[in-house]
């Protein structure tokens, strides 16, 4: 009887919903035990005015020299090569209009986000995330001083950064987390990516493109072949026979195209690499060849950053920062090399299939896709693990870029007017509200960038 009237006064015990889990989660700000804010808080209007116009000003500055100074460097480079003249060197460097842009579009943005992140703080009595969402989304219009290319661009990198915050955010508070996940995002942008290297070249940046041709070594003019056929087009001797002929095409390659009909088939492997007969021949030939081009290339990024950032590492301990270094660049260098061969090794395979006879001539356009996935997905993992994530974001734009275009083109979205600055705005308002309350979600390279040009606040 007393264990039963225990029972009835003991209190049930409350139990917590999966929303509510997920409010205690999003409450919770993984930096707030780190180090409290130090930054100045003008305490009056007008303070917050000189405090913003100063700020402005020295953003503008920064900004204005570091971009007049990059392309003072670029030009001396074009001067030694013998291509432009001393006398026009400060007219294309300091005294372009572009550096111009560049300093008015920081230094507004400062001016901006400074002004009203410390006036709604201010009016609010609060110091919150809010003030941040807001001021830098307003801010984010400054992108408007910036000509209309390179608007995209920036606002393309920009969201990139602030879908990048989100998922740290996430991660940090455990809502969600996908193993692998910088992988994953490498290897489905990269089918997007190859996908329009094969398909569509127009939907990528032409300096991109023309990088991508010269990596992968494969002839652009048997790309344009393969998209043909691929379209159900047909093509001719005499044309396979002008790609051919320019690329030093061994005697069974000629035999072949010479011989061939107008068809629709699948470009064969003796028009994408007619120097070499045998596929697995090509596939050795292309990771020796691209390795050692990219080696150089891979050596600089890795090198000068050490050699400069890491000044003070390399005195005290230089065997280990240059044995590091080293197999650094040796694992970038295979990570490239891995990644093109795979490429060409998998279309090989797709052709010698077909000879079988049990695909027919099946060539969908959706196998450039796939391949681009299966050939990135397991060589970004020769890449160290802090590489991956910002490879997987330097190709997420063009990836992006190029799945808008062709869905434009097909008339599934719409286009909106000036959509670079509404995602730049949005993207602002993301990356500041993180900068002032949680900036440790945000990329080292990010905060880094954030606090030279526009200090804590």
């Amino acid at each position: 009887m007393k264990e039963d009237i225990a029972l009835e006064e003991k209190p049930l015990k409350h139990r917590t919903t999966s929303y509510q889990k997920l409010v205690t989660k999003l409450k919770t700000n993984p930096s707030e035990s780190s180090n409290p804010k130090d930054w100045s808080k003008p305490d009056t209007y007008e303070r917050i005015i000189n405090h913003s116009i100063k700020g402005g000003l020295r953003s503008f500055i920064l900004a204005y020299g570091v971009r007049a100074t990059v392309s003072f460097c670029l030009y001396l480079i074009r001067i030694v090569r013998g291509k432009a003249q001393w006398s026009l060197i400060l007219k294309a460097s300091f005294q372009n209009v572009d550096p111009l842009r560049f300093g008015a579009m920081f230094g507004s943005f400062s001016f901006l986000w400074k002004s009203i992140n410390n006036s709604m703080r201010l009016y609010r009595g609060k110091d919150d995330r809010l003030n941040g969402l807001v001021s830098g989304a307003v801010a984010g219009l400054s992108i408007l001083f910036e000509k209309k290319e390179r608007r995209i661009d920036i606002a393309q990198q920009l969201l990139v950064r602030a879908l990048q915050a989100i998922y740290n955010a996430g991660k940090a508070r455990d809502i969600f987390y996908f193993r692998n996940g910088d992988a994953l995002l490498f290897g489905l942008t990269c089918g997007q990516v190859l996908y329009a290297y094969t398909m569509r070249p127009e939907t990528l940046p032409p300096d991109f493109y023309s990088f991508m041709i010269k990596a992968a070594r494969c002839p652009q003019g048997s790309l344009q072949l393969n998209a043909k056929t691929v379209r159900g087009l047909p093509i001719t001797s005499k044309e396979a026979m002008e790609v051919v002929k320019k690329l030093r095409p061994t005697q069974h390659s000629i035999d072949f195209v010479s011989h061939m009909s107008t068809n629709t088939d699948p470009v064969a492997c003796e028009i994408i690499h007619p120097w070499i007969d045998s596929c697995h021949t090509t596939a050795l030939d292309r990771f020796v060849t691209v390795f050692k081009s990219f080696l150089p290339v891979y050596g600089t990024l890795h090198f000068v950053p050490m050699l400069l950032l890491r000044a003070k590492h390399f005195q005290r301990d230089p065997v280990t920062m240059l044995s590091k270094t080293s197999i650094a660049t040796l694992k970038s260098g295979a990570f490239m090399a891995t990644f093109v061969t795979l490429y060409q090794y998998y279309i090989c395979l797709h052709r010698q299939l077909l000879k079988t006879g049990w695909f027919g001539n099946w060539n969908s356009k959706y196998i450039y896709y796939a391949a681009g996935f299966l050939c990135s997905y397991p060589a970004i993992f020769l890449e160290d693990k802090k590489r991956r994530s910002e490879l997987a974001l330097y190709v997420l734009p063009k990836a992006i870029q190029s799945f808008y275009q062709i869905a434009y083109s097909h008339q599934w979205i719409i286009k909106v007017k000036h959509f670079e600055v509404l995602m730049t705005s949005f993207a602002m308002g993301i990356i500041m509200s993180f900068y002032q309350e949680e900036a440790n979600v945000l990329s080292s390279f990010v905060r880094k960038i954030m606090y030279q040009f526009f200090e804590k606040n």
